[in-house]
């Protein structure tokens, strides 16, 4: 069973190499074939010890085969003798017990050996205490860490946790696949569409969403968020900076994520008809930053966003200025080229003020008693132009018919 495990490891892990767990046809032809093969195989394999009266004696040669240091098959013998019907209850707690002393033994052994990890990790699928199952696949894990396997550690972490959900040793785990993935992340490795950064988003993204508590997830969080950036997905990044300040509020990278955010969120506005929405919320991030973390390294580049967003919502009332008007509503007009002014003055614009006062001497006057008021960045359409567009489409609108009465005359 070991020598058929550690081979097919082999094989699989020469295939994740190449592409990852992304799902290939070929590694899941494999994988179910091998399934077959190993539970056909098990099934077929001879016995060590196949009758009642035989496992007085089998317990007796395991126990001399552990202390002989032949671990794999007193577990073999030990195992075969427990799997018998009709013991009593006496040799089948003597066995239990015999069974987690050899693989205690065992685990230990492997330990110490470079060409044991495989056999440890398939340890992991063996009808053992979940103990046992545990300490094995958290060793093996390690040492696949250590030999510079770290997508195969992070399988077998999965599976570990697939089998025995919320087991003891989470910590432990958690530390290696938070190594892990951020070792794949920085991993320039990379083959036609398959490369060691995607494998590393996987491990990450697993490591968030399974260990939460682990203290490295702010690490987590922050590296997805940059390998987001760089792909041009700034609303999975926004929402990775979001996720770093909720769960690690005190790491020192909450300061980068505070102010990353907002930055984000320009970038994401490539198009001249900017979402004023998402221009008032980076505002109100940015003014927060600058106000909590003065003298901060990164207050400099800060500013520098608070500039181009200042900018972008001077424009953007600008730009509603000249559409009220061309569409001849002159309060709204000047009330938003005004407001575009104000703006505009804060970020030391010269140019785009004299554009906005160009626009401001062609507005004829508006009396301001005359117009309904406008309410600021939450409402920014006037509220004149809205009613007068409801109470057209009403006219246009039939009268509802009156109902009449069976002789004829209306109902009231």
């Amino acid at each position: 069973m070991s020598r058929f495990h550690a081979a097919f490891a082999a094989l699989l892990g020469g295939l994740s190499r190449a592409g990852g767990a992304r799902g290939r046809g070929l590694m899941l032809a494999i994988a179910l074939l091998a399934c077959a093969c190993s539970s056909l195989g098990e099934s077929l394999r001879p016995r060590l010890v196949s009758k009642v009266d035989e496992v007085p004696a089998a317990i007796e040669r395991a126990e001399r085969e552990l202390s002989e240091g032949k671990s794999e098959l007193a577990l073999r013998r030990a195992r075969d003798a427990r799997a018998v019907r009709g013991l009593g209850a006496a040799e089948r707690d003597r066995l239990d017990v015999l069974i987690e002393r050899i693989a205690a033994a065992r685990i230990e052994e492997l330990s110490n050996r470079p060409d044991g990890v495989e056999a440890l990790a398939a340890l992991v699928e063996e009808s053992l205490p979940k103990q046992l199952c545990v300490a094995a696949g958290l060793r093996a894990a390690q040492m696949h860490l250590d030999a510079n396997k770290p997508f195969k550690a992070y399988r077998l972490l999965a599976k570990l946790e697939e089998k025995f959900p919320r087991h003891y040793g989470r910590a432990q785990a958690g530390a290696i696949l938070a190594e892990a993935g951020l070792r794949l992340a920085d991993d320039p490795w990379s083959f036609m569409f398959f490369s060691a950064r995607d494998d590393g988003v996987e491990v990450l993204e697993y490591l968030v969403l399974t260990y939460p508590g682990e203290r490295r997830c702010d690490e987590a969080f922050a590296k997805l968020a940059a390998i987001y950036e760089s792909q041009r997905q700034y609303g999975l990044a926004i929402q990775r900076h979001e996720e770093l300040l909720f769960s690690h509020g005190d790491s020192p990278l909450a300061a980068a994520s505070q102010a990353r955010i907002p930055h984000l969120r320009l970038r994401w506005l490539e198009s001249p008809e900017f979402d004023r929405t998402e221009l008032i919320r980076a505002r109100r991030e940015l003014e927060a930053w600058l106000a909590r973390r003065a003298g901060d390294p990164a207050e400099n580049e800060v500013r520098l966003d608070y500039a181009d967003c200042l900018q972008r919502l001077a424009r953007s009332d600008l730009s509603i200025a000249r559409y009220y008007r061309r569409i001849d509503r002159p309060y709204g007009a000047r009330y938003h080229a005004d407001r575009a002014l104000r703006v505009a003055l804060e970020t030391g614009d010269d140019r785009l003020a004299r554009e906005i006062r160009a626009l401001l001497t062609d507005l004829p006057y508006a009396d301001p008693d005359q117009a309904a008021p406008i309410d600021d960045d939450a409402f920014a359409a006037d509220s004149t132009l809205l009613r007068s567009t409801i109470e057209e489409q009403s006219a246009k609108r039939p009268a509802p018919a009156v109902p009449q009465a069976e002789d004829g005359a209306q109902q009231p």
